[in-house]
């Protein structure tokens, strides 16, 4: 709705200009041409706009976090760039720490710990079905929220069975299963690519559409498909889907 205010004033203000400029004498007709470089240029001054509200957003919730509570965990200070996603996550039960007060921000997430992630974002009830996991035995401590997250179709399994519960989860991956996750379709929104991303990349379609949904953004031009998904990341790419959610 935002968008489409400014997108009418920047016409309507275009307008107004070309009739002034067109009083003193016989008024034209707008070319095509004019009208196309009129919207290019209105579009590429509403993206301006859009990023600088999404600036000012970032920085609002950052103080209103800060305000709200105090810093959660040692390693995560209120300076931090995923101080406002991880402690908004916290503050509704979705993540916890790893012990002494400690988040872990730069450690990789596992596929148990996103399996729980996204269990309790969700707010699903635990399954109460065995395993079907030859390495996650009914003990494990993430047993039913991976068998929750496996019967919602958040998850596939591997070869033979396996959930591979402690393995790292890839960045590519990490985009497949929010896109599954938050059943988030592709749009029309400008998507520049990645260097490193390419149509028989696994997962391209997924990176695309979370890129498009501005959960992800990349990092200089690359998204770093096969680098493991960061505890921070992983919290912020989540705190972004519920945003839209």
């Amino acid at each position: 709705m935002k968008r489409w205010i400014v997108f009418i004033s920047l016409l309507f203000l275009a307008a107004c200009e070309q009739e002034h400029a067109g009083a003193s004498g016989e008024q034209e007709i707008a070319t095509a041409p004019w009208t196309e470089q009129q919207l290019a240029d209105t579009n590429s001054r509403m993206n301006q706009i859009d990023d600088k509200m999404k600036q000012l957003e970032q920085e609002l919730a950052k103080i209103k976090v800060a305000a709200d509570s105090p810093q959660v965990f040692k390693d995560v200070p209120i300076d931090h760039w995923a101080y406002v996603h991880v402690v908004r996550l916290y503050r509704q039960n979705i993540v916890g720490g790893v012990g002494n007060g400690l988040f872990a921000p730069n450690q990789a997430i596992t596929r148990a710990q996103a399996a729980a992630m996204l269990v309790r974002a969700f707010q699903l009830p635990l399954s109460t079905k065995p395993s079907i996991f030859t390495d996650v035995p009914n003990s494990h401590p993430f047993a039913r929220e991976i068998m929750t997250a496996y019967e919602a179709g958040f998850f596939g399994g591997y070869p033979n069975n396996r959930f591979a519960p402690k393995e790292s989860m890839k960045r590519k991956h990490m985009a497949m299963v929010i896109q599954r996750a938050f059943r988030l379709q592709a749009t029309s929104a400008p998507y520049a690519g990645y260097k490193d991303v390419n149509e028989r990349t696994q997962g391209a379609l997924e990176i695309r559409i979370i890129s498009q949904h501005g959960i992800a953004q990349g990092s200089n031009g690359y998204f770093f498909p096969e680098q493991p998904t960061t505890r921070a990341h992983f919290a912020t790419f989540m705190d972004r889907a519920l945003q839209i959610k």
